[in-house]
């Protein structure tokens, strides 16, 4: 139910629609909006770690888009770039310029399809490898200087519930009834 609060000075009447609850899903649960927001600000702080430059040996260089790529390949490889393309849900084009780049700079192999002579698999290089363990540790370093005031409890069940919302946003919504 909505409040409304009244914010009138004297002689005057000003009264303001204040949402209540967000109205409960089919499921039954509501998503307070606060949530949706600190959601939506953990993401964009994810996404703007980017890169640590001293996470990267002398002559390195990777973008956030290549180290995206980077983690979907170590998860899902050996994979055929319009399967990538798929799984990261970007235009094949953006996807094979992209992993034209990784792949001149040695971070990902191409091996032909065996089956299909048009098609290539994609899969980590070792040097692939070491850069994105190199990244992974730095971010996961300035996650843990984040962090540091959090008992090994509330991580751990930081973790969990992640784990939880990830595996719930990939399942497809339930159809309507």
């Amino acid at each position: 139910m909505a409040d409304t609060t009244s914010r009138a000075t004297p002689g005057t009447t000003d009264t303001r629609h204040v949402p209540g609850p967000a109205p409960a899903a089919e499921s039954g649960c509501s998503v307070p909006a606060a949530l949706e927001r600190a959601l939506t600000q953990v993401a964009r702080a994810i996404l703007h770690l980017g890169i640590p430059r001293h996470a990267l040996a002398e002559g390195e260089s990777i973008d956030r888009a290549g180290y995206w790529l980077l983690v979907r390949v170590s998860e899902n490889g050996p994979v055929r770039l319009s399967d990538l393309a798929e799984a990261v849900g970007l235009d094949l084009s953006t996807v094979s310029r992209q992993m034209r780049a990784l792949v001149n700079g040695g971070l990902i192999t191409k091996e032909p399809d065996p089956h299909d002579g048009r098609s290539s698999f994609l899969s980590l290089s070792p040097r692939g490898a070491t850069v994105l363990e190199s990244v992974s540790e730095a971010r996961r370093q300035a996650l843990a200087d984040a962090l540091s005031e959090w008992s090994d409890h509330e991580r751990a069940t930081l973790a969990t519930g992640l784990f939880r919302l990830a595996s719930g946003l990939q399942t497809p919504p339930k159809a309507a009834r």
